[in-house]
């Protein structure tokens, strides 16, 4: 199955997104491939966007922020329940060694294309996974999924996150050497 195929398998891609990106990097000491897609193929920083990170053919990131979700979020208990279906989705055998830590209450945000900043709530859902790393599943209103996480490690020495956060625009721009370096708990660039 192609790339952007599996990614449509969990979000619906807006008619006028095309693919603005393709690159290769490294995350946690293993070689990923980045698709970045945008309204008409055009990259606008922080703007809506849907950001796919494979090693290999397989799904270890995923950024759905093409709209402001509209409607309730789900209830903590369900969340989990969701979560677990999605990482299952993705990965049923990695999914296997995950185990439920907690759901929080978060922001996320996005530029519109109108150039407003616009936040909006969800529900972040938390997992650890018995080869010692993070992963988690961020749902909008009407469980519309932001963000799908696997594998993300822990720096406890710096109290931040490890792996590399190529899905994050200014943390790109920062391991660029373009913009500031990003406040705990974001990694290091």
């Amino acid at each position: 199955m192609k790339k952007e195929e599996l990614l449509k398998r969990f979000v619906t891609f807006p008619e006028d997104y095309q693919l603005v990106e393709m690159t290769d990097e490294t995350r946690n000491n293993q070689k990923v491939t980045i698709l970045r897609f945008q309204k008409d193929g055009l990259f606008r920083k922080n703007g809506p966007r849907i950001i796919g990170i494979f090693a290999g053919t397989t799904l270890v990131s995923l950024k759905n922020l093409t709209s402001v979700p509209v409607g309730k979020l789900t209830s903590t208990v369900r969340s989990e329940a969701v979560a677990e279906a999605l990482f299952f989705k993705a990965n049923p055998d990695y999914a296997a060694g995950l185990s439920f830590i907690r759901t929080e209450h978060q922001q996320r945000q996005l530029i519109t294309d109108d150039g407003q900043l616009r936040q909006f709530p969800v529900l972040w859902v938390k997992f650890a996974h018995d080869n010692g790393s993070y992963n988690w599943v961020t749902l909008g209103a009407e469980n519309q999924l932001i963000e799908l996480e696997i594998d993300s490690r822990w720096d406890y020495f710096r109290g931040r996150r490890q792996t590399e956060m190529w899905d994050n625009d200014d943390w790109v721009l920062a391991r660029a050497g373009k913009g500031p370096q990003l406040a705990s708990p974001n990694a290091l660039a």
